[in-house]
């Protein structure tokens, strides 16, 4: 009769599981963070804020919005005193949509709301010039804004 070797227990194996468990989850934190806080080209962007029950922003000046807005639009100039405090006012847990101009000022918002523990923002790549140059649609403010 053959004898079967005993196997050798390495207490490395749980550590190894470990390790590689961490690093999967960590992959995955990264990858929800990639979803959740990005820059969408106009037509994408139209799609998921068309989907959503999020909040569209838009962050340019008054004269800026004076030339058009996206319909739908809450207006928080970027440049005004009281910028923060109203972004700290919005709810945390509601899609954040925003756009400026060509993407700048709407990119660095997003960055800050991240910051804040808003749990989705994404922001317009190109902004409302990359907007309209796609064809999209805008009203005057006050026909369409909040």
């Amino acid at each position: 009769m053959r004898s079967v070797p005993k196997k050798h227990f390495d207490p490395m194996f749980p550590r190894t599981i470990l390790f590689l468990a961490a690093g999967l989850f960590a992959l995955f934190l990264h990858a929800q963070n990639e979803v959740n806080f990005n820059s969408l080209p106009p037509l994408e962007f139209k799609a998921v804020l068309e989907s959503s029950k999020g909040l569209l922003l838009d962050v340019r000046t008054p004269e800026e919005c004076s030339e058009g807005i996206i319909s739908g639009a809450t207006l928080l100039d970027y440049s005004a005193p009281g910028f923060m405090e109203g972004i700290k006012k919005l709810d945390r847990d509601r899609p954040v949509y925003v756009y400026c101009a060509s993407g700048g000022r709407s990119r660095q918002t997003m960055t800050r709301m991240k910051g804040l523990g808003f749990k989705e923002v994404h922001d317009l790549e190109g902004g409302i010039g990359a907007w309209t140059t796609s064809g999209q649609p805008v009203v005057k403010e006050g026909s369409g804004s909040k």
